[in-house]
């Protein structure tokens, strides 16, 4: 499943993977929703709603699924929807930080630091929750997962 993040102020689609634990561990959805506010601190308007990810994946279908979604919001808001955008938020991020490490195909200088981490950056955040990192999101994740599966003797 894709989640989507419908912010009806800023008027974009967030998407995001699926989570199944505990929603106080769901550290991409409480990230997602607290860069959604004004300037006086006050929650932007918003819905969360899951897809089939192959739906989504298929072009036809997910123009399928904005279109039900336009349809939803005109009907309940009376405001036009065609301006809507949809965001991949984390791998646009991940790759943007990949370019910047020169697009490294093996590892990175970086690869899950501190300042990579997403979610409560606090001694508790980081002992409570799950910890996710942009790098997650970036291809040299793949290296990095091969690697360790490698180690472990998957590959012979």
């Amino acid at each position: 499943m894709t989640r989507l993040l419908l912010c009806h102020s800023c008027k974009t689609i967030d998407e995001l993977p699926d989570f199944t634990g505990p929603p106080e561990y769901d550290v991409l959805l409480d990230d997602a929703v607290s860069k959604h506010r004004f300037p006086d601190g006050t929650e932007h308007i918003g819905k969360l709603a899951s897809v089939e990810t192959k739906d989504w994946e298929d072009n036809t279908k997910r123009a399928a699924i904005l279109d039900k979604i336009k349809n939803a919001v005109e009907g309940s808001t009376g405001m036009p929807s065609e301006w809507y955008a949809t965001k991949n938020t984390y791998q646009a991020d991940a790759l943007k930080c990949y370019a910047q490490h020169n697009r490294p195909k093996e590892g990175c200088i970086d690869y899950c630091d501190a300042n990579k981490r997403i979610g409560n950056p606090t001694r508790a955040g980081w002992e409570a929750g799950p910890r996710v990192f942009l790098c997650h999101f970036c291809p040299v994740e793949t290296w990095v997962r091969t690697q360790v599966r490698h180690q472990k003797g998957a590959y012979r």
